[in-house]
């Protein structure tokens, strides 16, 4: 059975699912092997009578997904995690983008932000802030520096 789900999402993530996972009429069609699909069976629950959900409102996008069984949906409470989660794969596609790219270059990684959010056709401080996803990228740079530098920290034993 083929079914939907509307998610209320900031402007810059519908314009990244969109354009990742090939939206056709603004409806992301995701398979249960995919990421998202993963996502969506994993919340499912089986609810065998009909459940009473707010209506969306901003910035929304449909994903629908294929489901055997008719009485498994994504419970309302469930709902905030998944597009919390749907958020944290768009920071790790960004990072690992800039990281990519960063390494081999250096220099300032601005560019390389602005690069990334241009493929998506994200506007910078229109649909989201510059500045923001800068620090996602800076603050990815400094939790790495601290994890490798206490591994670099570490005194070898000192054999007698």
């Amino acid at each position: 059975m083929l079914k939907r789900l509307t998610l209320t999402v900031p402007k810059y993530l519908k314009k990244f699912l969109e354009g990742e996972f090939e939206a056709q009429a603004g409806i992301l069609h995701v398979e249960k092997w995919s990421e998202i699909g993963s996502l969506m069976n994993l919340v499912s629950r089986s609810y065998p009578f009909p459940m009473s959900v707010e209506k969306p409102s901003g910035t929304t996008v449909i994903i629908s997904y294929y489901c055997r069984e008719k009485s498994y949906e994504v419970p309302p409470d469930k709902i905030p995690a998944l597009t919390k989660q749907l958020d944290e794969i768009f920071r790790r596609s960004l990072i690992c983008e800039v990281r990519k790219v960063h390494e081999l270059a250096g220099g300032n990684y601005g560019p390389y932000v602005r690069t990334f959010l241009e493929r998506y056709s994200i506007e910078a401080d229109v649909d989201v802030d510059f500045e923001t996803m800068r620090k996602v990228y800076r603050d990815y740079l400094a939790r790495n520096g601290r994890k490798n530098g206490k591994n670099l920290c570490v005194k070898s034993p000192v054999l007698n």
